[in-house]
């Protein structure tokens, strides 16, 4: 590793540290300077600032942005589309549950809206829909981005809401059983899904799609 790396591994790793202590009120240059034992000229050099910073952060943490090719192996293609949402929303917990950290950052991105924040999430959004988009259309018989906003965005907020409640309705939510509930709910939910994007490959299915869209273009 080079010296410019590890000195960048080293501003990171204090930029972690810091979110840990303090929180995101905490976080600033001088902060994160201090900790890594380095100027802030530095961090400004490395990073382009704050922002870039953290930016760096999340692509290492966030699970969009660490999973932009979800679905690019030929083994995922092969699983239903119902099996690799629950695939997905299974990674959300436990990369969320695992990394308080993350959660900290998430829970900042709810309520600061700024150069930051806006990246982060624009981010997300768009390696997000690289996932959906291939699902999105298969079928008319579901609005699949809009079904599963509903079930992500229950994942991120009962994950996000344990940091001050214990429970939700009565289900724990600081436990691996709790936990286990709750994405006894998810797999609950799928199998209301339309059958054949619970039954039928996604290769098959967007070949399908391909062949369908071909033949209505035929004169």
């Amino acid at each position: 590793m080079s010296r410019r790396k590890r000195t960048e591994r080293q501003i990171l790793d204090a930029l972690e540290e810091q979110i840990r202590e303090t929180g995101m009120g905490g976080v600033g240059i001088n902060a994160i300077a201090n900790r890594a034992g380095v100027s802030k000229e530095l961090i400004y050099r490395y990073f382009d600032g704050m922002s870039g910073l953290m930016l760096a952060w999340m692509q290492e943490q966030d699970f969009w942005t660490s999973h932009r090719d979800f679905l690019a192996s030929g083994e995922s293609s092969q699983q239903p589309p119902g099996a690799l949402v629950l695939s997905m929303l299974r990674a959300q917990i436990e990369a969320l549950g695992k990394n308080e950290t993350l959660r900290e950052v998430r829970r900042w991105e709810l309520v600061e809206v700024n150069d930051v924040t806006a990246q982060l999430a624009n981010r997300r959004e768009k390696a997000a829909r690289s996932f959906i988009d291939r699902i999105d259309g298969l079928t008319p018989d579901m609005d699949v981005p809009a079904v599963v906003s509903i079930m992500l965005a229950g994942v991120l907020y009962l994950m996000l809401r344990s940091k001050t409640e214990s429970h939700f309705l009565g289900v724990p939510l600081r436990t691996n059983e709790g936990w286990e509930r709750l994405y006894a709910a998810l797999e609950h939910i799928v199998q209301a899904f339309p059958q054949d994007l619970k039954q039928e490959s996604l290769a098959t299915l967007e070949a399908r799609r391909t062949a369908t869209s071909s033949k209505s273009k035929e004169p």
